[in-house]
């Protein structure tokens, strides 16, 4: 059966499972329910874009990615322009994402140039020159509301304000990203929602299982410290230590037994595993791989050109086919004068 893995991208560009499925067959039935079971998985919140081909993102471990939701806390980027506006970006956006914005904020100086100007009732209209692309776009902008569009529409493609926007808020002494143009998903505060399982309702709290962790991290932390201190103490000092544990060992096993991975599996899930087996392997799935390629129309002439020529008696003259496979048996052929081989007389003619 063929695994269906669904992936997405997180506010800092790396990538993150979503779920997995197992389909018998590649069909339109089976993509169907795929993609109905998935929406309900995810809480019935629909995707902006679905991309399905390979992507080359990698993989990042547990520890890069504390290392980076740790970066991106108590870091603040280098500001290379001196536009207020960069300022901001790198207030709320997360350092992967403010890489992007600051590259187009850093163009907004030295490529784009107004070539006109006009109004339409409470909107401004401005032709912006980008002498890096060699083209003109038109960003239309709103003083009232500080609302800008661009025809590049980049910011309705990667959720990034592209350069000619950001010269035209710095222009009008926008200091500011506003807030119809900041995607949540972008920025330092973006956190998990909650977690939802197959039938579509909601799981634990994301907030308890966060504090939780955060509480737990705090513990490890604590205990290795204490250990640390141990080193240099008397061998009395480590045993009432060893003692202290167990007495909160022993209180800890009063309260039962903690659960372990098939246990939490099904905590989550909200269902254990029926006793009754109703999905079963399929008789036969064809899938991609299991047959014969299809080839390629340049393919196909290529190994046509490759096959050596044999004589058809109805063309009279070298083909790809003979006198039994000919595709045009009975249509009108060219009089042996006209053919590309030279006929006899021709040939002694010639002579």
């Amino acid at each position: 059966m063929s695994f269906t893995l669904f992936t997405g991208v997180d506010n800092h560009k790396r990538s993150v499972t979503f779920c997995g499925a197992l389909v018998a067959h590649e069909d339109a039935d089976s993509f169907k329910w795929v993609f109905t079971r998935f929406l309900a998985a995810m809480g019935g919140k629909e995707r902006k874009y679905i991309i399905n081909d390979q992507d080359p993102a990698r993989w990042t471990k547990d520890t890069h990615v504390k290392a980076v939701d740790n970066c991106n806390s108590h870091t603040f980027p280098v500001i290379s322009t001196y536009l207020a506006i960069e300022v901001h970006g790198a207030q709320v956006y997360s350092h992967k994402v403010f890489e992007e914005f600051q590259e187009e904020a850093k163009c907004s100086i030295g490529t784009c140039k107004s070539r006109g100007f006009t109004e339409c009732g409470s909107l401004e209209v401005t032709t912006v020159r980008d002498a890096n692309r060699d083209r003109t776009y038109e960003v239309t902008y709103c003083p009232d509301t500080l609302k800008a569009t661009c025809s590049c529409r980049m910011l309705e493609s990667e959720d990034i304000l592209c350069r000619h926007v950001i010269w035209i808020y710095s222009s009008n002494g926008v200091k500011i990203i506003t807030e119809q143009c900041v995607v949540k998903r972008w920025c330092k505060d973006a956190r998990l929602s909650k977690m939802f399982d197959c039938n579509g309702e909601a799981t634990e709290d994301v907030d308890i299982i966060d504090g939780k962790q955060i509480a737990m991290s705090v513990m490890w932390s604590e205990i290795h410290q204490t250990v640390g201190m141990l080193m240099g103490k008397l061998k009395n000092d480590v045993d009432n230590f060893s003692s202290l544990i167990r007495q909160f060992k022993e209180k800890l096993s009063l309260l039962g037994s903690p659960l372990n991975k098939q246990q939490q599996l099904e905590k989550i899930l909200g269902c254990s595993p029926s006793q009754e087996i109703t999905i079963l392997p399929p008789n036969k799935s064809k899938n991609k791989g299991s047959g014969k390629r299809m080839l390629s129309m340049k393919e196909k002439a290529v190994a046509l050109a490759r096959k050596p020529k044999r004589m058809c008696k109805n063309y009279k003259r070298l083909a790809n086919h003979d006198k039994r496979n000919c595709p045009n048996p009975f249509a009108e052929h060219p009089p042996l004068s006209q053919s590309s081989e030279p006929s006899l007389e021709e040939e002694e003619e010639e002579e």
